[in-house]
């Protein structure tokens, strides 16, 4: 008996749900009518607010990310190869200009030296015996001159083995960082393989990005830019193009922009991540109409209403989007006019070809605000 009174109980409190349900569904499509019936436009038509499209010209922003690195990097290596018998610092030191950062094992460079001495000493012998003998004319001017010519190979022999033995070492050419370290000690470097990947401290800061072939015509040297890096997301900093590669990338196919950082004033790192836009000098002509007369968007599409000539008509019309900021949208469309009103509250209340009533003209009534001021 319990039970079935518990059944019943179920099926009254679901049968007074539905009531409930159908009686808002009921007050809703009410309200909604009432709503319709007081939205109904007058014989005048919908009353609506306008603003004037204006003709402007503008430059495009393209849009960049990338990493930072210093404007001057380079691989620093040993003139000669050999046993690496000092390595002094790590990836990610920084180092001083003229810090010795690694040398190899002296031993064979120091004997070519020696040799390179001993030649030497045994070229000037040579050259004052025979240039004595000449002077006795008993030697014979070949003989001289072929003394001179020995005496000449052994000083620049000797100026070779002292050039080896000077760059036997590695000394960083400036305040900087070492970014990547390619041997270890003990190691056998070859002639002029690179030992560290470095990156001066004492130069400006750059960004490399691709551009496609598209925009790099846009482009000239001195273009500004702008980047944040997400360590500063709220710094922006300010850039200038400073070099455009003449050919694209072997691989990527893209042109290669080089963009200066100017004025640093916080603390940046080699391989920060970037993201920003270069404006270019070349500029296009639009039209922009307030983001507010925007009723729907689709991609890069946005749908908006205007007003046919005399002012009586909404006219749907749909345009590409060139760039958009927090007030305007620029947009580009050939049978735009300057001067053409658009329609900037209550359009979602209307449809295609209705008609409507200017109650406000916003242009007009800011001037007047204006004046009053």
């Amino acid at each position: 008996m319990e039970q079935k009174m518990k059944q019943i109980t179920k099926i009254v409190n679901f049968k007074t749900q539905i009531i409930v349900f159908l009686f808002a569904v009921s007050a809703l499509q009410s309200c909604s009518n009432s709503e319709a019936n007081t939205s109904k436009p007058n014989e005048k038509g919908i009353p609506v607010t306008v603003e004037r499209i204006e003709k402007e010209t503008i430059s495009l922003p393209v849009h960049i990310s990338g990493n930072i690195s210093s404007s001057k990097e380079s691989r620093l290596s040993f003139k000669t190869g050999g046993i690496i018998k000092s390595i002094y610092v790590d990836e990610g030191d920084k180092v001083k200009k003229g810090q010795v950062l690694a040398k190899l094992d002296l031993k064979e460079i120091q004997e070519q030296a020696n040799q390179a001495i001993v030649g030497l000493d045994k070229a000037k012998r040579d050259y004052q015996r025979v240039s004595n003998l000449y002077n006795d004319t008993v030697a014979t001017l070949e003989q001289m001159q072929n003394a001179k010519s020995a005496l000449d190979v052994a000083i620049t022999n000797m100026n070779i083995a002292d050039y080896n033995l000077k760059y036997s070492t590695i000394a960083a050419p400036s305040d900087g960082i070492i970014l990547k370290k390619f041997f270890e000690e003990n190691e056998i470097a070859g002639t002029g393989y690179p030992i560290f990947y470095f990156a001066s401290s004492e130069d400006n800061w750059r960004m490399l990005v691709g551009i496609s072939d598209k925009d790099i015509v846009k482009f000239k040297v001195g273009d500004k830019a702008n980047i944040i890096t997400d360590a500063y997301p709220g710094k922006e900093l300010d850039a200038v193009v400073s070099r455009i590669a003449n050919a694209p990338g072997e691989f990527t196919g893209l042109y290669e922009i080089e963009l200066s950082i100017m004025q640093v004033d916080v603390e940046l790192k080699h391989g920060l991540f970037a993201k920003g836009a270069i404006f270019p000098s070349q500029q296009m002509n639009c039209y922009s109409l307030s983001i507010n007369a925007v009723q729907e968007g689709i991609g890069n599409t946005v749908m908006f209403y205007s007003v046919s000539k005399d002012g009586t008509i909404a006219v749907k019309k749909e345009a590409q989007v060139l760039a958009i900021n927090q007030q305007k949208v620029f947009i580009e469309r050939a049978d735009f006019y300057d001067g053409m009103m658009v329609i900037v509250e209550r359009q979602k209340e209307l449809k295609n070809l209705d008609k409507v009533n200017i109650i406000q003209n916003k242009v007009l009534a800011d001037l007047k605000i204006a004046s009053i001021k």
